[in-house]
């Protein structure tokens, strides 16, 4: 199975690359589509029940009470985009003393949380990931096309950690295709570990499985 493991962007085209897709949106959106799908609300204080998905951990008021939620119904679940680049990470370790995961690890949420994102975890951050058994979800053409940087893949999977792949807003791969990400996550892996082949083949097959 190959899981688009986010999508902020309600596109059919999605299915073409994709057994499952998870997409973040806005409350009340959905797609009409025979397709496993599994929905993320954008959490906007008005969020009844479900499992939601946090933008950015820089807006204190929001994130204040996305905490209250999560810690408040048990069983739920957020996708926190973090960790993405070097502003949002610097607002949080500023306001905080912490980085991003070791907020949420402190506030008591960080294992029920998926790290989406996730260009500046470090290796202390990764380790507390490992250890709460918390997912990462990278975001290879977003993450370079907007300028953030690359995800640390390869540390990430020596420690065990479940790495997915997503398309995110679809911006700079506008067809949502999987094999676009995975490609592009094997060239920045191999710049990252300056090497060729940084990434296996079964690498890439878990992670377009998510498992």
């Amino acid at each position: 199975m190959r899981i688009n493991a986010l999508c902020s962007s309600l596109d059919n085209r999605v299915f073409r690359y994709c057994d499952r897709a998870v997409f973040c949106v806005d409350n009340g959106e959905t797609l009409d589509s025979a397709m496993p799908v599994e929905y993320f609300v954008k959490y906007d204080n008005t969020v009844a029940n479900g499992n939601i998905f946090i933008p950015s951990l820089a807006d204190e008021t929001d994130i204040e009470c996305a905490f209250d939620y999560l810690l408040n119904n048990v069983g739920t679940t957020a996708i926190v985009h973090t960790a993405f680049d070097l502003e949002e990470t610097g607002i949080i370790e500023a306001r905080y003393k912490l980085s991003p995961i070791m907020l949420l690890h402190k506030i008591g949420v960080l294992d029920r949380c998926i790290i989406a994102g996730g260009v500046c975890l470090d290796n202390d951050d990764l380790d507390l990931m490992a250890q709460e058994n918390v997912p990462l979800v990278l975001l290879p053409t977003a993450d370079a096309g907007y300028g953030h940087g690359f995800a640390p893949v390869c540390a990430a999977l020596r420690r065990g950690i479940r790495v997915g792949i997503g398309t995110y807003d679809g911006k700079y791969n506008s067809m949502h295709d999987l094999d676009v990400e995975a490609n592009f996550l094997r060239l920045t892996a191999n710049a990252e570990m300056r090497t060729q082949d940084a990434l296996t083949e079964n690498d890439i097959k878990k992670i377009l499985a998510f498992s």
